[in-house]
């Protein structure tokens, strides 16, 4: 029923109703929205976070004809693929691949937004339903359009406070669009919408979920069983469950097979195996031992497969080379490298794991405020004067409420990062919204009313606060610049696109400009080593170092710190940035 608002007085004043100050605040949030996108965006448009190095090598597989790249046991393939068949069609210079890779990063944006407004439309649906149950002549409801402009500052927290996009590259926010449209259509099964069409379309969210990253695999059949239930009679439930269920095995099944073949068991996907060793097994060590490099003096670990090769020591040179040509190999296809990690379930590391999980909802400034808000929910709905009110309306949002608090727990198990949680706590504060929506006395509605709106303002503002920073904070390395000068000044020098380069340094930086170049890193100086190597003064112990690099493979070798003044002579600069080259000729000498 559409009610309108009082005039001010009883003159000919326009007055608006509930739907249209929705739809107004559904335009103005949108336009925020976008507009938080293109301002994170365009700036930041040469970016390149070291994750997306080895979804962009992925990305190469149209181009190479080589699909087996697609098929990585850590890096999930759906968020490459939908790079490479723009990239494929544009065919665009290294200058012009980043801000490409961002515009994909812009139209998935624009995806999740979408997706959210589904699901806000769906947790409204449940809110009026709520509203016609309680009784209108003893009490007052909250306007829908205060929820509607909580919801999406909700979704603009969790999608620039802590997923950090659209200008970060990586797949986080393909993960929030499916989780999005994944809860709207349970809330559609349980209000009573088409089953099969509805079923159909959430085996086929489920599937593709899973093709854009690994946790989406368990959580689909967790989805699944909430389906169920949120349907009612298992009688009614069990065809469209079983629709959902056969769509997303035709989704899902290529990528589970061909992971299978390639890791040698049954597996969707090794991540959740490396990193629970990585972070579980090694939780008090600051260097896993599973990490391919090896002090000289230790040797490789047994248990590893595929150690990479020391070719000198003092300094340490290390070579790596793989099956397939990746940018940088150690951390484009850590599986092949960790290949022969055991996992060892170990009660105290996974205590100190969990417990530090949950130290950081509280302590990350990027989670504290939705992990705020979600604590603050439950006290309302479950302690609140009103929460038998709150109580008896939860039941119509559990769909939302059980994935959205097992995808945490299953991150606490391992490790947490913001970008991770954010769509599941969206989907707990989205869940928590008919609990918390009560009918009461004016009063109270007016006080309940001036808190949200002072929540979603404030979460508004800082989200802005945080594009501004991002705009204007970062040094000029973060924003892409200095790597794509590295990458075009090592062109220059004579090293050509496709050949082989030695790094002196961190890998996480080199790997950046090696893809803007388009070289590959086959050998390594690990950055605590360099000083060992700056210090060497006898010519022929030089050399040595230097044929260790050519016996990897490598044409030249970058540092990426200034060589010192008595040897700066033998090092080229590349542009004016901190990087140097040495050209290497075939007997590793000038």
């Amino acid at each position: 029923m559409i009610t309108e608002l009082p005039t001010l007085d009883k003159r000919n004043v326009t007055t608006f109703t509930d739907d249209q100050l929705c739809k107004w605040t559904r335009v103005v949030c949108r336009i925020i929205c976008i507009g938080l996108a293109l301002f994170e965006t365009w700036p930041q448009r040469h970016f390149l976070n070291e994750d997306g190095v080895s979804y962009l090598d992925m990305s190469d597989a149209l181009q190479r004809h080589n699909w087996h790249l697609l098929i990585n046991p850590i890096w999930s393939p759906l968020y490459p693929l939908l790079i490479g068949t723009v990239t494929w069609l544009t065919h665009p210079s290294a200058r012009w691949e980043i801000p490409l890779v961002h515009l994909v990063n812009f139209v998935i944006f624009l995806a999740a937004l979408a997706s959210f407004e589904f699901l806000l439309r769906r947790a409204i649906g449940v809110l009026r339903q709520e509203s016609r149950r309680d009784d209108k002549k003893s009490a007052v409801a909250l306007p829908i359009w205060v929820w509607q402009l909580l919801g999406y500052s909700l979704f603009v927290w969790s999608t620039f406070g802590m997923i950090w996009a659209p200008r970060v590259v990586t797949p986080d926010l393909c993960v929030a669009a499916f989780l999005y449209l994944d809860g709207g259509l349970l809330l559609s099964l349980g209000a009573g919408s088409p089953k099969l069409r509805t079923s159909l379309l959430l085996g086929l969210t489920l599937g593709f979920g899973y093709l854009a990253k690994a946790i989406l695999f368990p959580m689909a059949f967790l989805f699944m069983a909430i389906a169920f239930f949120a349907i009612g009679a298992w009688r009614r439930a069990v065809l469209p469950l079983a629709v959902t269920f056969l769509v997303f095995c035709a989704v899902a099944a290529p990528l589970v097979i061909a992971m299978s073949e390639r890791v040698g068991k049954p597996s969707y996907s090794e991540a959740g195996n490396l990193n629970y060793a990585w972070h579980v097994n090694y939780v008090r060590q600051d260097k896993p031992p599973v990490w391919p490099f090896f002090r000289a003096e230790t040797g490789p670990p047994a248990y590893l497969k595929h150690p990479v090769t020391l070719l000198h020591s003092h300094p340490e040179v290390y070579a790596f080379k793989e099956p397939l040509a990746l940018t940088y190999p150690p951390r484009s296809d850590m599986a092949y490298w960790g290949a022969g990690t055991k996992v060892v379930f170990n009660l105290r590391n996974q205590l100190l794991t969990t417990i530090g999980g949950l130290v950081l909802f509280f302590r990350d400034p990027h989670i504290l405020p939705l992990s705020v808000l979600i604590v603050a929910g439950f006290i309302v709905v479950f302690l609140g004067p009103l929460s038998p009110r709150g109580l008896k309306s939860i039941p119509r949002s559990w769909p939302l409420l059980i994935p959205g608090i097992v995808g945490p727990c299953l991150y606490l198990l391992i490790a947490v990062e913001p970008r991770y949680v954010a769509p599941f706590f969206v989907m707990v504060l989205v869940g928590l919204f008919p609990g918390i929506l009560r009918r009461n006395s004016l009063n109270n509605g007016r006080r309940v009313t001036v808190w949200l709106l002072t929540v979603a303002a404030s979460l508004m503002f800082f989200s802005a606060s945080l594009v501004a920073y991002h705009l204007a904070g970062f040094p000029r390395a973060e924003d892409g610049s200095v790597f794509l000068q590295v990458g075009s000044a090592l062109n220059r020098a004579g090293v050509r696109p496709g050949e082989e380069v030695a790094i002196m340094g961190e890998s996480s930086d080199g790997c950046r400009w090696a893809r803007l170049a388009r070289v590959r890193i086959v050998a390594q100086i690990l950055r605590e080593d360099v000083g060992d190597f700056w210090r060497i003064t006898d010519p022929h112990e030089k050399a040595e170092v230097y044929d260790a690099f050519v016996r990897a493979g490598a044409t030249a070798v970058i540092a990426e710190d200034t060589p010192p003044s008595r040897a700066i002579g033998e090092w080229q600069q590349l542009g004016d940035t901190h990087y140097y080259v040495h050209l290497l000729s075939p007997t590793g000498t000038n």
